[in-house]
């Protein structure tokens, strides 16, 4: 892990294609690192939410390259690497799990949730938190040292919602769960199993936003 490190530490310092190219080994090496504890971390995951088993390292990992079309910002390539392990891989719009790296902000975490749900699941889901709240509330709580992610959140609630025990949780557009890590984290050994075993505790919360993601699938 400490080359995977470096090596998006040096990216984030010449993101330009030149660099990139004359570096290509160091990354496809920092690539491969990641494939394997993505299989090693899905593996993991499954033992404790079979939706997972059967995932392929490419359904929850990401490309390097950026897509810069409509972006102000031209740089090339991605400064972080991430693993979304959740069913169906990283395109289905289901909630998960996921680890994120990103040595040049010092920005480490693992989470759990839906994150930029359409329209029609953030409805499915402030439904669910209408009739049960309670449990909504409390798998959040159950999850223990992680927290609610309020960024990009509404200031005042949603028009047509109303005030309740719970209703401060209709003004997430996203529905994640959060635990900042640690570089040595990262670096110590048997990481997929501590992911894994960090993870665990919000496998309730997942299975709440699912449950409203599969009611929207299934209606479409």
């Amino acid at each position: 892990m400490e080359q995977v490190l470096a090596f998006l530490e040096e990216l984030a310092q010449h993101n330009y294609k030149e660099w990139f190219d004359a570096h290509k080994g160091e990354y496809l090496q920092a690539k491969n690192t990641i494939a394997e504890l993505a299989a090693d971390i899905i593996k993991e995951i499954a033992a404790f939410d079979p939706r997972m088993a059967g995932l392929r390292v490419e359904d929850c990992t990401y490309r390097i390259y950026r897509d810069i079309r409509f972006s102000a910002d031209k740089t090339p390539y991605k400064i972080h690497m991430g693993i979304y392990v959740c069913a169906g891989g990283k395109k289905s719009g289901r909630a998960g799990y996921y680890l994120h790296i990103e040595p040049a902000t010092n920005t480490y975490f693992i989470c759990s949730g839906l994150y930029n749900p359409t329209k029609e699941m953030i409805k499915s889901v402030r439904e669910e938190i209408m009739l049960s709240g309670g449990k909504f509330d409390a798998a959040i709580k159950a999850a223990k040292v992680f927290e609610v992610d309020w960024e990009g959140s509404l200031t005042r609630l949603p028009l047509g919602w109303k005030e309740g025990p719970y209703s401060d949780y209709y003004r997430l557009k996203s529905y994640i769960i959060i635990k900042p890590v640690s570089r040595s984290y990262l670096t110590a050994d048997n990481l997929a199993r501590r992911v894994a075993r960090d993870l665990k505790p919000t496998r309730p919360f997942c299975e709440i936003l699912n449950r409203c993601v599969d009611y929207v699938l299934n209606e479409q």
